[in-house]
């Protein structure tokens, strides 16, 4: 049995290769081996799809991001700094989003209609980001023994969004074209933002 996983990431495939626009939900039953019952019966319509196969691959991101940024320690006595840990984890969200090859081809392929899912349609997505972030601000908090500057969530969204807002718009500042100016960014702008005064 093709599992749903399978048909998120042949659907992504698909809207890269041919656009939004020019696929059809018979193109997708093609390319993931099913029929076009069983991709309605799963996900609904063309636009549901879509929307999934988004939250499937931010997840994917998200679990990548996971894997390079060391998890806050239990051991309140351990080496470990906090704002290094808020470096670490935005410039290598953006650097993972902005090298996206998948979202690169989407957006050539279909600037519009994929600028359109990634604003408009992008809630259930941001939403995710802004629970992951939200999580860290509440460990990094609890192993400093601080309270955040704001309520977590609301914190989570923030960086998320901004985060967002740098990936599909890159040009125009601030400077994230190099390691050194991302981190630099984020250490001067976003620490305090996560952390407080620090």
């Amino acid at each position: 049995m093709v599992t749903d996983e399978a048909i998120l990431a042949a659907a992504l495939e698909q809207f890269a290769l041919a656009g939004v626009r020019r696929t059809s939900a018979d193109d997708v039953a093609r390319r993931a081996g099913v029929n076009r019952a069983t991709l309605y019966r799963r996900f609904g319509s063309r636009d549901q799809l879509l929307g999934a196969a988004y939250l499937h691959e931010a997840g994917r991101v998200l679990e990548e991001l996971t894997r390079r940024v060391p998890d806050v320690p239990a051991d309140a006595e351990a080496d470990f700094d906090p704002a290094d840990n808020v470096v670490t984890m935005f410039t290598e969200a953006v650097w993972l989003m902005r090298g996206h090859s998948l979202l690169q081809r989407m957006r050539e392929v279909d600037h519009d209609h994929i600028a359109r899912g990634m604003t408009s349609g992008a809630a259930d997505v941001l939403g995710f980001a802004a629970d992951t972030i939200a999580n860290r601000v509440r460990e990094l908090h609890r192993w400093r023994g601080t309270e955040p500057p704001a309520d977590p969530r609301d914190l989570g969204h923030t960086v998320a969004r901004l985060i967002h807002s740098l990936v599909l718009t890159p040009g125009g500042g601030p400077d994230l074209e190099s390691p050194e100016s991302a981190r630099r960014y984020a250490a001067t702008v976003v620490v305090p933002l996560v952390l407080g005064p620090y």
